[in-house]
């Protein structure tokens, strides 16, 4: 920073100098010099033999100040991009919650020491974004989507909304997408049914600030069926969440063995968001298909004698899970509240290279629990 003023601050000098050696010879190309780009570059060849009024070696100078100010801004610029060791942690941190899959090289290279690493790195992560709708020689691929349906982008944190509206004007302001819902970064499509629309997590977002919840930094967004009123608090949804943390291993499911390890985990750290209450046993016990689980989950609120199910279904990939889940919903519903989620799951598809596959991969995360564990909250 200290070398960019000082090298801007001589070349600001060395110009001052040129206009007053040539306002001497002349008050016009004096005038021309100081306002006219490049015009310095004329004087400099009409006075070039003249001891009084050449500044040939004042514009080697400017030339070599204004070479070492911009050597300084782009590495100053460079620094500011690149920032600190915890600002580029955070960035690690802020690309997986957005559902960027990042590999051991791309990861180590974001946490590099070195700026030109960093900035390396962040190129072949645009490189990879924009590619995500291209083929290898730039022609665009060709793939069926709705045209009602617009795919959102990952929202940046800083455009994130930060007034807290009414539920009322959150759910005005919403809106509905249909068809086919595609998240390039993370390589996942869902296939929306005909009977269901869509909302961006952004408006996801507001309509939980509304109701006082914590914001989720792992959702997607919200599927809802045309029939219930969105401006309804009441009215259940299917949040759509991604899960960064890798692959999962499959494991076997005893439904007796896995009700016993859910009941006696009574500090739950659940990953799939659940209602505020006791789990007191499973409306539909977990199974797995080598692709999807899901199960439904009975539970008592707290401080109350009201239960309620929460069903999910989750959807397993190379680099992570997306997850569909209903919670609250009333015992009575509990079948279509389960056919639901486990519909969506199904309906949701890993682009190649992303896929789950049951034999773990030679690299990248691994997640910290099998499939039996999220089903049982026990971590």
């Amino acid at each position: 920073m200290k070398l960019m003023l000082v090298a801007y601050a001589l070349s600001l000098m060395f110009v001052l100098l040129m206009v007053v050696r040539v306002w001497r010879a002349s008050a016009l190309d004096g005038v021309l010099t100081l306002l006219v780009p490049f015009y310095f570059i004329i004087a400099m060849i009409k006075y070039w033999n003249e001891p009084d009024h050449n500044i040939r070696f004042h514009v080697l100078g400017l030339v070599i100040c204004s070479g070492i100010a911009y050597y300084a801004a782009t590495n100053f610029a460079r620094d500011v991009i690149v920032g600190t060791p915890e600002q580029r942690t955070a960035m690690v941190k802020a690309f997986r919650d957005e559902g960027v899959a990042l590999t051991p090289e791309q990861e180590k290279g974001l946490l590099s020491e070195d700026p030109d690493v960093v900035m390396a790195t962040l190129q072949s992560l645009d490189m990879e974004s924009a590619d995500g709708d291209g083929n290898a020689d730039g022609a665009v691929a060709t793939r069926p989507r709705d045209a009602e349906f617009e795919n959102p982008a990952p929202v940046p944190a800083q455009e994130r909304p930060a007034e807290v509206l009414s539920y009322a004007e959150a759910a005005r302001r919403a809106v509905f997408n249909r068809g086919r819902y595609t998240r390039e970064a993370i390589g996942i499509t869902i296939d929306i049914p005909a009977k269901f629309r869509l909302i961006s997590a952004t408006d996801a977002r507001r309509l939980d600030q509304a109701r006082g919840r914590n914001d989720d930094a792992r959702g997607l967004g919200w599927i809802i069926h045309e029939n219930l009123a969105l401006t309804d608090p009441d009215a259940w949804h299917v949040g759509v969440r991604w899960h960064s943390d890798g692959w999962v291993a499959a494991a076997a499911l005893d439904p007796v063995g896995l009700l016993d390890s859910a009941l006696a985990n009574k500090a739950p750290a659940p990953r799939v968001v659940v209602s505020q209450g006791d789990l007191i046993g499973y409306a539909v016990a977990p199974q797995f298909d080598g692709q999807v689980i899901d199960w439904a989950e009975e539970r008592v609120l707290t401080n109350s004698d009201e239960q309620v199910v929460d069903c999910h279904a989750v959807r397993l990939g190379r680099r992570g899970v997306v997850e569909f889940s209903i919670i609250g919903m009333a015992p009575k519903s509990a079948a279509l509240c389960h056919a639901t989620v486990r519909l969506l799951a199904t309906r949701a598809s890993f682009s190649p290279g992303k896929q789950y596959e049951p034999a773990a991969p030679a690299e990248g995360l691994r997640a910290p629990y099998t499939i039996a564990t999220l089903a049982t909250h026990a971590f």
